[in-house]
């Protein structure tokens, strides 16, 4: 704004003077001059302009309590006291723009005169307060937002500088720990939540965290009252803009339930492996001494699941009553039996039994399915709940297995439930088992006594045979998977493998030496698979003429080549919908192999001599008992081939390795042979067994099978004679079916591979004794009761 805008006034030559100017117009404040009667805009500058949006037209002359200035008369008195000390004086005022905008300002007043006549007149300087309330605002909105981030975290929240002064905390710290701020804020490490075996080991976590070394670490925390929790601590650094570290951050986070979950989960695991590990050693009992195992039964029960007392029950024929046949009491390690419980006294119990097979009582005293017998039974016997599974016998029920809980009430779980069940199962097949016995001594009563009619007699053994293979197979079905004899962990794990791949499409390669199973495995996978009601095609590649081979796996027209004097259906096209099986894949021609992987890659095939594409649908499992890496290596073997059959590879154990399953095998194999050639053998000498399950057995079990093939034709008694494995040491027999075995002889064969493996040392660290748990007094007792004395 120029002088000459300035309207006319008796001080206009003031008010264009160059002072008056350079302090004014010039000034980066808005300015504007009113007449202090009149209250009208007498000039302003451009900053004043600039600030209201106004033009100087518009207010030059104007009464600025109407315009610009909109409640500037409201600071009369204010500007009243101004004019009275001659001083500056500040208002604080809200201006309207000619848009309407209200701003917040500021007003420097001061009155004065300029002596050329008697009017006065008032400067006021506006500075802009909006933006810098806005931006104080923000500051305020952020620092709140800040303080509820903080006190919002769930986790406790410490910032303590660098020479581990306590700075602040969070109320989740507070809340946490029970110690108020004012009693952590100020205080020094080790602080008060720190518990004092601690202080040394949360020390060393805070330095290092400090050098940047760790920044998560668990520790133990203490409340107000002394008691230590669980907690996860993470440490973060804080900096400056300048990136000097200034202070130290940590979060910690009470990890008790964390800590409770993991230890559910760990005793859940532990719980598991220890009923697995009972069934194992349960099912080894079948065809032992009935009235023995059900000692160890109910004893193994009881310590497994925790119970006090673990019983087996027997109905009478008419089911009318249940007798106690044993019952262990984990207290005081006692046996008892001849408890019984009649129908007609428990109704509700034994229709309740019979409808669902299971009885799951927490609150036995307030059941109504127990309540019958509370008097006579649960009270004595301070029961509080039980759990009663159905035991199966041969054709009907035999009666029950209960564990009852003695002290608080007990919730049964689905698991402990299930294994109730299980063990149930296997008292049914002791049952089963023992009754088959019964029925042998009565066959061969009745062989002295009714010798004479043999016909009955050959009825009655080809039946009790019957009999006996169908328990053999319900005895032996851990150890039996499709047509393959184990026990062992390492061939288990395979057969693993062979459940994991045998549902899919992929191709699987089975690697091992001669002899160890492969095709049994193949046959195995087949038969898992969907494709088991089509058929398996196997077709040995080793013994097939290397200009035949091809005609074998494809087939070919008539007349392709000399010789050709009919269509042929190939290998791969009679597996169509089923599965191919390559043994010795490795020997396969390399002019074929192309070939092969064509049909492995597309699922194609060509007849030789028919250029007629088939699409066929095959599944492939190869074997070979060479190293196809080497042969790679050596170009025999196409590595591409290789690759594509590579999918699935599945590494048969040698014999060597699972030798735990020989004795399995062996009483397999003589059982199958004894059949063959008519013998009756049931025994084997120690030593024989022995040096069996010492020999590194280069053929495996086909070595193995015919060894006892021969035995079996060579043996002329009872006990099978193997010459090759036979000496002057040998120390006594065995039985050769397990099945058969007594506790004693099953303690003496277990005793005697415990002191094979220790090389016969019973004290020390790898003692036998320590391997069986047991002092080495009472091994030496043992062996002197079952006459084991080591080989000279």
């Amino acid at each position: 704004m120029n002088k000459q805008t300035v309207q006319n006034t008796p001080g206009q030559e003031f008010f264009n003077s160059d002072a008056f100017t350079q302090l004014f117009y010039r000034s980066p404040l808005p300015k504007c001059v009113l007449s202090a009667e009149t209250k009208q805009f007498i000039t302003v500058n451009k900053q004043y302009l600039k600030l209201t949006g106004f033009n100087e037209d518009e207010l030059l002359g104007v009464d600025s309590r109407t315009i610009g200035l909109v409640g500037f008369d409201e600071a009369d008195t204010t500007i009243a006291a101004a004019t009275e000390s001659s001083y500056e004086v500040a208002i604080p005022l809200v201006i309207s723009t000619k848009n309407n905008e209200k701003r917040s300002v500021l007003v420097y007043i001061y009155e004065f005169d300029i002596g050329l006549s008697d009017e006065s007149y008032i400067i006021a300087s506006l500075v802009d307060l909006t933006e810098r309330e806005r931006i104080a605002k923000l500051f305020r909105q952020e620092k709140e937002f800040k303080e509820k981030v903080i006190e919002s975290i769930n986790d406790g929240m410490v910032i303590t500088d660098l020479s581990g002064t306590c700075i602040d905390v969070n109320p989740a710290l507070i809340g946490m720990t029970g110690f108020k701020r004012e009693e952590l804020v100020g205080t020094k490490a080790p602080f008060k939540y720190w518990p004092p075996e601690y202080h040394d080991e949360i020390l060393s976590y805070f330095y290092k965290a400090r050098e940047g070394k760790q920044n998560t670490f668990s520790v133990k925390i203490m409340r107000k009252d002394g008691e230590r929790f669980p907690a996860s601590v993470v440490t973060s650094r804080i900096r400056d803009k300048d990136g000097r570290l200034i202070a130290m951050l940590a979060t910690i986070k009470n990890i008790t339930e964390q800590v409770q979950v993991e230890s559910m989960l760990r005793e859940t695991a532990e719980k598991s492996y220890q009923r697995k590990k009972a069934i194992l050693e349960l099912a080894s009992l079948v065809g032992s001494d009935y009235y023995e195992s059900l000692k160890k039964i109910t004893s193994l029960a009881s310590r497994v699941l925790n119970v006090e007392r673990v019983s087996v029950w027997k109905f009478n024929e008419g089911r009318s009553e249940i007798e106690c046949e044993k019952l262990f009491n984990k207290s005081d390690s006692s046996f008892e039996k001849g408890a019984i419980l009649k129908k007609e006294d428990n109704p509700a119990y034994f229709e309740t039994l019979s409808r669902n097979k299971t009885i799951n009582v927490s609150d036995a005293v307030n059941d109504p399915i127990t309540k019958a017998f509370i008097k006579e039974y649960l009270t004595p016997n301070k029961i509080t709940s039980l759990l009663d599974v159905f035991i199966q016998g041969q054709g009907e029920y035999y009666g029950i297995i209960c564990f009852e809980n003695v002290g608080s009430i007990r919730e049964w779980s689905a698991d402990e439930e299930e294994f109730a069940t299980s063990v149930a199962n296997l008292v049914s097949l002791m049952v089963q088992s023992r009754n088959r016995m019964i029925a042998e001594e009565k066959l061969q009563k009745l062989n002295v006594t009714l010798s004479n009619t043999v016909t009955e007699l050959n009825e009655l053994k080809n039946k009790l045979e019957h009999e006996n293979v169908y328990l053999r197979k319900e005895i032996e079905m851990v150890f039996n998977f499709e047509e393959m004899v184990y026990g062992s962990d390492v061939f288990s794990k395979i057969l693993n493998e062979v459940e994991q791949v045998a549902p899919t499409k992929a191709t699987v390669l089975l690697l091992g030496e001669t002899g160890t199973g492969k095709e049994l495995l193949a046959r195995a996978i087949h038969n898992l698979s969907d494709r088991k009601d089509f058929p398996l095609i196997k077709v040995n590649c080793a013994a097939i003429p290397q200009e035949l081979i091809e005609s074998e796996l494809f087939g070919h027209k008539k007349g392709s080549f000399t010789g050709a004097i009919a269509d042929k259906i190939g290998k791969i096209e009679l597996a169509d919908g089923g599965t191919l099986f390559l043994d010795e894949i490795g020997e396969l021609p390399l002019t074929m192999q192309p070939k092969l992987l064509r049909f492995l890659q597309e699922g194609e095939i060509e007849k030789i001599g028919d250029p007629k594409v088939r699409k066929l649908d095959v599944r492939v499992i190869a074997a070979t008992n060479k190293n196809l890496i080497k042969e790679v290596a050596k170009k025999r073997f196409r590595e591409d081939l290789y690759f594509r059959l590579n999918v699935f590879p599945i590494v048969v154990p040698p014999l060597r390795k699972r030798k735990e399953d020989i004795p399995i095998l062996i009483e397999h194999f003589v059982d199958k042979f004894s059949k063959i050639y008519r013998k009756k053998i049931s025994f084997i000498s120690d030593n024989s067994m022995r040096e069996m399950q010492s020999y590194h057995w280069p053929g495996n079990i086909r070595e193995l099978e015919n060894l006892i093939e021969r035995a079996v034709i060579l043996s002329n008694s009872t006990t099978l004679k193997i010459l090759e494995f036979e000496t002057e040491a040998s120390s006594g027999k065995r039985p050769v079916k397990h099945s058969n075995l007594s506790l004693n002889e099953a303690q003496r064969i277990h005793i005697l591979n415990v002191l094979e493996k220790s090389n016969w040392k019973i004290d020390g660290p790898n003692g036998a004794a320590v391997m069986l748990d047991i002092k080495p007094s009472t091994l030496r007792d043992r062996m002197k009761k079952l006459k084991i004395q080591r080989p000279h």
